[in-house]
């Protein structure tokens, strides 16, 4: 803030005309949030409170444009990493043939048959059909790149906009159309009636494609638009004053093309400038050498020709390059108001002073391009391109990204990215082609004589064999060994070959090269083996020649630190076809360590690329003049709608650098605050130790292994550590005051006690494009608010159960993970776990989502569930499971094998209708739904008819019991199960409940019921105990009891009996309760036979009518011999 003391501001009074920027939407809000020491704003009383709200209202809104410019870039990875693999599938078969070929030509060094005047010729043909494969790799690696770079730049596009968006107050927004907007027809419409293909007869365009239509929404052009139209038309000189207003003028309105002319000086950037600030003003133009005028067209073809011209000539001087190197476009559509036109004179450039009173200057296409045929379309007599002196009456309305359509096929087969937009949709890797893979195609060449001999392929070396593969009599007498094409994995003789200069071990297994240290030798081959690190090659200063190409070699720094240490001396190195951590400066890294090489990777080491070498090595590290270029002294976060880091607007916008004093001073450290050293090629943090203010800090685009050297920096608020080759998140337990951590792009893989867990004060953690696993160590985060761990390796959706527990996440995003696109409705499971997400996966949540959300998965209870409740998801080990008053209506716990050892469930208090999920336990002996509103064990199947079925595990495994409808047939479910409790369900009908199918019941309680009748207990053949006290139950019929032959213990307390002359079959009955059933059981006791009451030990009845026994019994009865 640059007047720091100002407190009054009025640029809205009533007394006087408004500024044209005080008409503009949010104006109070953003000025409030710039200049927050206001107490006076156009003439009214600014409060804290208000100034709080601008300030909220800005940073929520700066939050959100975060989000998607991160999802913009997250998408873009993810199609640049799934497009690196498809590179990788498509060299599989060049890489193979290479191979081959190459263990031919190392195969006839080791039989020494070059040694023989026949093999030159095969030699020569070999060596070219590898260049031919390496040609095919380079034609690869071509495509891949162009490809890249332009979903790079369409990345850059959007952003561009979006940060347009935010840094405008809204004031400028871009819409995107779909085919179902008017204005999309209409404006695609326009675009094809524009389009003639006969204009691109020698380019082979025979039609057009429109991928997206952007609608620009700009406030301040279409207010200076409709300003200077409005005057225009409102002047009493005018010809279009008052009458003929509405009809005349409309007619000179007209929508034209404008394109981008590369050629124009700082042409790049205009098409991001005229969408903010539209078009420039004609003497601009006219000074950049071009027509003293905004060009546009009516034409496709003449808006273009600049672009079309221009990439043509570059795409030939490109080995491998599109057909139509012009194919993608991007084309701006404006409104303009033509006025006063004429036709262009003459060829001379076009200039208001050559049109004093002309608005708009005309010239047909004969005029623009005169070297044109007689061929030409009858189109091309309307096409016209247009010169307007007025940069105001041009107005910007839309943007249509398109594709020409060409006769022949693109020959990248990198084509099918192309047509990916940057938003949430899964990208999938298209067939590799393997028309061309015929693995016969070098047999010709490799058959050639001389041929190699078979021979057998050695498994681990032995002094013997060394002697017998050098035919010498002595160890000290080899000076070359050639091991190449075996199978070793070990190379223990060779250390005692003292001599040894010479050294081939090619085409074998070695994953190390621990034999070879402390050794003499001079010339090394380590090719086509399985090296993953060089760790072993210590002390090897005479080694004059090392190829490690087509190995796994990928820690860059360490193994470049480990060859500038132990082989000072090596002139030609060959480190191609590894899989090199950050291999972008690759090169001039190793040839910065390794001063002493002539060669590497089989082109010469120039004095360029050595200058360039040197200059990086030496930024390697930090030195006291890197801090002083890069650090600054301010103790205040800058107020600024940029989405950049803190240290990069310090750095941009600041000018409160440290002073050192002279070379003792060492005062300066303590007033440095912010730090960015972004791509300076660190590959360690050191010299930080005095800088104990340090608030503000960045190191991305380093190659970084480890995070060390801030542990003096504890009152460090944001660390930025993005794009490194960080393995482990450590050294940041004692930052207990950052804020803000970004370490996305690194090889980080899990976060578990790494220290993360003590930055309790975290609110922003992004971890994109890692490795991480798992989420645990997040939990104890409670201050965060975003979190970003896209493109990860998260498998399992309980991951988000580490989640719960942030009160304050309002933003995460998951998009990239392997859980994403492998559960059903993953979007709604995050939402309804995590009530306080505002965002997911770069998409604002909608209040719908949450109320669908609800409905899917309120309820439910999976595995999921019981993992969360259990804090565990080792359900092998689960005996028992008490769920009650848990909101449970489904239930849904998998296969059978799940829950193998569940022996006893509660889910008492909750709203299940029937068992239908709860028979999958097999081995279940002990159920209790008190309180629910069982229905029936299995529910009615309803006709499928366009239902979604939304559950995220096939509910399907019911199988029959689902889908049958015959009340007759009773399959046996659940045959584990013992005891049942049913009390107060509501239960009316006994039958209806199919308890028949629980063969295996012993106890059954269904006390506190709606039952009028005892039926439906005909498959209970076991059942011991039966509870049914207070039920609606007047009588007992013959049926009631028919195959209870077993039962010993019955419970009818507090019913309706009025007869109970049908138990007689109940021949061991033990137990019988009959309190509170009206004042006649007595007389229905003596009803019944002596015989049978003498053999029930125990039957209560009410004493006086006065006495009321309520007996409830949760276990099986004990035997009668007890």
């Amino acid at each position: 803030m640059r007047l720091p003391t100002l407190h009054s501001l009025s640029l809205k009074d009533p007394m006087y005309t408004p500024a044209p920027v005080s008409l503009l939407c949010n104006y109070s809000t953003h000025v409030l949030f710039h200049l927050p020491t206001l107490n006076t704003l156009d003439t009214y009383d600014v409060s804290k409170t208000v100034t709080d709200v601008a300030e909220a209202t800005v940073m929520k809104k700066r939050m959100y444009y975060h989000m998607r410019v991160k999802t913009v870039h997250r998408n873009m990875t993810d199609i640049l990493t799934k497009m690196d693999v498809y590179k990788t599938k498509l060299e599989e078969f060049p890489h193979e043939r290479i191979k081959s070929l190459y263990n031919v030509l190392k195969e006839a060094k080791a039989q020494k048959l070059e040694e023989t005047g026949g093999f030159v010729a095969k030699h020569t043909c070999l060596k070219e059909r590898i260049r031919k494969w390496e040609r095919k790799c380079h034609e690869i690696e071509c495509y891949y790149n162009e490809a890249a770079a332009r979903i790079k730049k369409s990345a850059d596009v959007i952003v561009n906009r979006m940060l347009i968006e935010l840094e405008s107050g809204g004031n400028v927004r871009f819409e995107e159309g779909s085919p179902t907007d008017i204005w999309f027809s209409s404006c695609h419409d326009l675009v094809l009636s524009r389009f003639c293909a006969s204009d691109y007869k020698d380019h082979n365009v025979s039609g057009i494609k429109i991928h997206r239509i952007i609608r620009i929404h700009n406030r301040m052009l279409r207010t200076r638009f409709d300003d200077i139209l409005s005057s225009i038309v409102d002047d009493p000189d005018g010809e279009y004053y008052p009458c003929n207003r509405n009809t005349g003028y409309r007619k000179l309105l007209e929508y034209l093309f404008w394109m981008q002319d590369p050629q124009l000086s700082n042409g790049a950037n205009e098409p991001g400038h005229l969408l903010e600030e539209g078009f420039l003003e004609a003497q601009t133009y006219s000074d950049l050498g071009r027509d003293g005028a905004v060009s546009l067209s009516n034409s496709l073809s003449l808006a273009d020709r600049h672009r079309i011209e221009h990439l043509t000539k570059n795409g030939k001087n490109s080995d491998y390059s599109d057909s139509c190197p012009f194919r993608y476009g991007q084309l701006v559509i404006s409104k303009v108001y033509l006025g006063k036109s004429v036709k262009a004179l003459d060829d001379r450039q076009i200039s208001k002073s050559s049109y004093p009173k002309i608005d708009a200057v005309f010239k047909p296409r004969k005029m623009c391009i005169s070297n044109e045929g007689d061929t030409l379309c009858e189109c091309s007599a309307r096409q016209c391109e247009w010169y307007l002196f007025d940069n105001r009456l041009v107005l910007p309305e839309y943007v249509v990204e398109f594709e020409y359509v060409t006769k022949f096929r693109s020959k990248s087969p990198f084509s099918y990215f192309n047509d990916m937009l940057l938003d949430n949709r899964e990208c999938r890797l298209p067939a590799v082609p393997h028309a061309d893979d015929d693995k016969s195609a070098d047999d010709d060449v490799i058959n050639m004589e001389p041929q190699c001999k078979p021979r057998p392929r050695l498994i681990a070396l032995t002094e013997e064999l060394v002697l017998k593969l050098a035919n010498v009599d002595s160890m000290s007498s080899i000076t070359s060994l050639n091991l190449h094409g075996n199978a070793l994995s070990k190379l223990k003789p060779i250390h005692s070959l003292h001599n040894l200069k010479r050294l081939v071990v090619s085409g074998n297994e070695l994953t190390k090269l621990d034999e070879l240290s402390n050794m003499c030798i001079e010339y090394l081959d380590v090719s086509f083996n399985k090296l993953c690190t060089l760790d072993g090659l210590k002390n090897v200063h005479k080694l004059k020649f090392l190829d490690l190409s087509w190995n796994k070699l990928c820690n860059t720094r360490e193994d470049l630190s480990i060859l500038r240490k132990h082989v000072p001396n090596l002139l030609i190195l060959d480190t191609r076809h590894n899989n090199w951590q950050k291999p972008e400066n690759l090169r001039l890294r190793i040839i910065g360590r390794l001063k002493s090489l002539t060669l590497l990777d089989g082109s010469c080491v120039s004095e360029t690329e050595a200058t360039g070498a040197l200059r990086i090595a030496a930024g390697s590290r930090i030195s006291h003049l890197s801090l002083l270029t890069h650090t600054r002294t301010d103790n205040n976060k800058p107020r600024s709608l940029s989405l950049l880091t803190t240290p990069h607007i310090l750095e941009k916008i600041s000018r409160s650098k440290p002073e050192k004093m002279n070379e003792h001073d060492s005062h300066w450290f303590l007033k440095v605050t912010s730090l960015n050293l972004d791509k300076q090629h660190l590959t360690k943090l050191s010299g930080l130790e005095k800088l104990e203010n340090l608030k503000w800090a960045s190191f991305a685009d380093n190659d970084l292994t480890k995070i060390e050297g801030l542990e003096n920096c504890l009152k460090l608020h944001e660390l930025y550590l993005d794009n490194n080759c960080l393995s482990k998140l450590e050294g940041i337990g004692k930052l207990i005051q950052l804020r803000r951590l970004s370490l996305d792009s690194n090889y980080i893989s899990t976060l578990e006690n790494t220290g993360i867990q003590f930055l309790t004060g975290l609110s922003y953690l992004s971890l994109e494009n890692n490795k991480i696993v798992s989420l645990a160590g997040v939990q104890k985060l409670m201050s965060l608010v975003e979190l970003y761990v896209g493109n990860n390796i998260l498998n399992s959706v309980r991951e988000i159960f580490f989640l719960k527990t942030l009160p304050n996440l309002v933003i995460i995003d998951l998009y990239g993970n392997p859980v994403v696109h492998e559960m059903d409705n993953y979007r709604l499971f995050i939402i309804y776990h995590l009530k306080t997400l505002k965002a997911l996966d770069g998409l604002a949540i909608e209040a719908t989502e949450g109320s669908i959300a609800k409905d899917t998965f309120g309820g439910r209870l999976t595995p999921d569930f019981v993992a969360e409740k259990l804090g565990h998801s080792n359900f092998e080990d689960v005996r028992e499971l008490d769920l009650p008053n848990s909101a449970i209506r489904i239930v849904d716990l998998g296969l059978n094998d799940t829950f193998l050892n569940l022996r006893s469930v509660n889910l008492e208090h909750n709203n299940l209708t029937s068992f239908s999920g709860l028979i999958h336990l097999p081995n279940l002996r002990v159920l209790c739904l008190n309180h629910n509103h069982i229905e029936c064990i299995m529910p009615r199947s309803k006709p499928q008819q366009n239902k979604r079925v939304v559950s995220t595990i096939n509910n399907n495994r019911a199988g029959d019991f689902f889908n049958n409808n015959s009340t007759d047939s009773m399959t046996p479910v659940m045959e584990s199960l013992e005891v049942l409790h049913l009390g107060y369900n509501n239960i009316k009908d006994m039958a209806a409940l199919q308890l028949g199918r629980l063969t295996s019941l012993k106890a059954l309680f269904l006390q506190g019921n709606e039952i009028l009748k005892v039926e439906g207990l005909e498959g209970l053949h076991d059942l011991r105990e039966l509870v049914l006290d207070r039920n609606k139950i007047k009588n007992i019929f013959e049926t009631s009891f028919i195959n209870q032959w077993n039962l010993q213990e019955l419970h009818i307390e507090e019913n309706r009996i009025r007869d109970l002359s049908n138990l007689h079959c109940l021949e061991h009955l033990q137990r019988l309760y009959l309190g509170s059933n009206r004042k006649y059981v007595e007389c229905l006791i003596s009803y019944i036979d002596p015989e049978y009451l003498d053999g029930i030990v125990k039957y209560k009845v009410p004493l006086h009518f006065a006495i009321r026994k309520i007996t409830e019994q949760c276990g099986l009865v004990e035997e009668a011999e007890k």
